[in-house]
C-alpha cells in the first residue's frame, strides 16, 4: 500500500504526493502554496505497534468555497474520513477533530484554518497511508522499519531562463522558515534507532524536514526509522517520563 494523496492548488491542480513521478512543475506549485502552512505530525506506537498519529496543520483555503487549497490536508472533518477511509468498520478511528478559520494579512491567501485530530490505528502498515510523504512499512530482522521520503524539484538548472531564476528565488525566501516538524514516541524501553532527529528521552525522536531543502536538494530527504519491541524490564524506574499509549479498542498490549 502506499500513500495515494492528491493536492489541489488555486487552480484545481491536482497530483499525488506518493512522489513516484510527480512533475517538477506541480511539485513547485505545492511549494508556492506550502509558503504559507505549518504542518505537525507526531506518531505515537503502542507496545504491539497499534497507536495513533496526531495532526496540528494550518492551511490555506479557497476565497469562495472554504476548501484546502491542499487537499492532502484537509480541513473538514468529512474531508479527513474521505481523504483516509475512515468509516465504522474500518480499522482507524478519527477522535478530537478541532478546526478554527482565521484571517491573515496575505493577499494570496487571506482564508486559512487551523485543523486538529487524532487518528488510532490497528496495524502498522496502515501508517503507509497516514503519514505524509512516500512511506514505507515493513519488518527486518524483528525490527519495524518505517521508511519515508519526501520530494524535491531536483534543484535549479544550470540553464534556467531568468523567469524561472526569480521564481526559484522567491520560493526559496518563502519557503526558509517553513519546515515539517514531526515525531516519533514508542514505550520507553524499546530501542529506536534512526538516521536523522534529535532524540528527546528514551523511545523519543524529534526531526524537522525544511521545505527550502525541497527547491535545493538533488535527491529527496529520506527519514528511516527503525523500531526493536524489548520485554518490560522487572524493575522499571516509576520516574519514566512519557506518555502511557494504550493499544487499538479491542486489542492486547502485547499482540504484534
Amino acid at each position: 500500500m502506499r500513500n495515494r494523496a492528491p493536492i489541489q492548488s488555486v487552480a484545481s491542480i491536482q497530483f499525488p504526493l506518493a512522489f513516484k513521478k510527480a512533475p517538477a512543475l506541480l511539485l513547485l506549485s505545492f511549494l508556492f502554496l506550502a509558503s504559507c502552512f505549518e504542518y505537525e505530525e507526531n506518531l505515537y506506537l503502542a507496545p504491539n505497534y497499534s497507536g495513533y498519529v496526531d495532526y496540528n496543520y494550518r492551511v490555506p483555503l479557497q476565497a469562495e468555497t472554504g476548501r484546502s487549497l491542499l487537499a492532502f490536508l484537509p480541513a473538514t472533518e468529512e474531508n479527513v474520513r474521505q481523504r483516509f477511509g475512515i468509516s465504522d468498520d474500518s480499522e482507524l478511528i478519527l477522535e478530537g477533530f478541532k478546526t478554527r478559520e482565521t484571517y491573515e494579512p496575505d493577499d494570496r491567501f487571506p482564508r486559512q484554518r487551523w485543523v486538529q485530530y487524532r487518528i488510532r490505528f490497528k496495524r502498522p502498515e496502515s501508517l503507509e497511508q497516514l503519514l505524509l510523504g512516500q512511506t514505507r512499512v515493513y519488518y527486518l530482522d524483528q525490527r519495524l522499519v518505517i521508511q519515508r521520503a519526501f520530494p524535491t524539484s531536483g534543484g535549479l538548472k544550470e540553464d534556467s531562463g531568468r523567469i524561472s531564476q526569480n521564481f526559484h528565488k522567491y520560493l526559496e525566501d518563502s519557503l526558509k522558515s517553513k519546515s515539517l516538524r514531526l515525531s516519533i514516541t514508542a514505550p520507553w524501553y524499546y530501542n529506536v534507532y534512526a538516521n536523522a532527529g534529535a532524540t528527546a528521552g528514551p523511545g523519543r525522536i524529534y526531526f524537522n524536514v525544511p521545505l527550502e531543502g525541497t527547491i535545493n536538494r538533488k535527491n529527496p530527504s529520506l527519514w528511516r526509522l527503525e523500531i526493536k519491541a524489548n520485554p518490560m524490564p522487572e524493575d522499571a524506574p516509576e520516574n519514566v517520563e512519557g506518555p502511557a499509549i494504550p493499544a487499538f479498542p479491542g486489542d492486547s498490549e502485547v499482540d504484534q
